[in-house]
């Protein structure tokens, strides 16, 4: 990656998150936390699909938990990605969902902010071959591999001009569109 395309310029993920996005984990909720009855869904890994979002969880926490362990309200289109296998690193974007949500702490937050770049850029190009090799690169553990918040932020990214990147997305939007479809024909 050392000759760019004109526009383009080199940032880590941490400084692609302006002052009014959010760079953070997901929440410490514990089995005792959680609330079948609850109005908060709490998404888990099972929830993050590579690209995709796949609504698998049924968990919740109660208004009470949600304001006692301070948690992160997500907001539609924030990339979340999973600091766990299988596989390591994966995105996709917060849909628009009945409830509020929140995460546990195994997801990354990253929420770009309205001046910064575009999320669904952002979650094509982490789920891209490259950045993932760079995630397994920097995980850590024996047992089960993890990339820690802190050696996700430091990664360095090319980054596109803006209408560049809402290009990019889009293409890829399309072009993945496509490839779940041939899947589905072939299932």
């Amino acid at each position: 990656m050392s000759e760019l395309p004109s526009g383009w310029t080199q940032s880590t993920v941490e400084n692609l998150i302006a002052n009014d996005g959010l760079f953070s984990d997901g929440d410490w909720v514990e089995s005792k936390d959680q609330d079948p009855n609850g109005s908060n869904r709490l998404l888990q890994l099972a929830d993050i699909g590579d690209g995709t979002f796949l609504n698998k969880s049924h968990r919740f926490v109660n208004d009470e938990k949600f304001i006692a362990l301070n948690c992160t309200e997500l907001k539609e289109n924030d990339v979340l990605v999973a600091r766990m296998p299988d596989p390591l690193g994966r995105a996709c974007l917060m849909p628009t969902l009945p409830q509020r949500c929140i995460t546990v702490v195994d997801v990354a937050i990253p929420r770009p902010g309205a001046t910064s770049v575009e999320p669904r850029w952002l979650m094509h190009f982490i789920n891209s071959p490259t950045v993932r090799e760079t995630i397994e690169l920097l995980s850590t553990g024996t047992t089960r591999r993890r990339i820690s918040r802190g050696n996700l932020s430091k990664m360095e990214l090319p980054v596109a001009p803006l209408n560049e990147q809402k290009r990019i997305a889009a293409k890829l939007d399309a072009l993945l569109e496509r490839v779940d479809a041939c899947r589905a024909r072939l299932e």
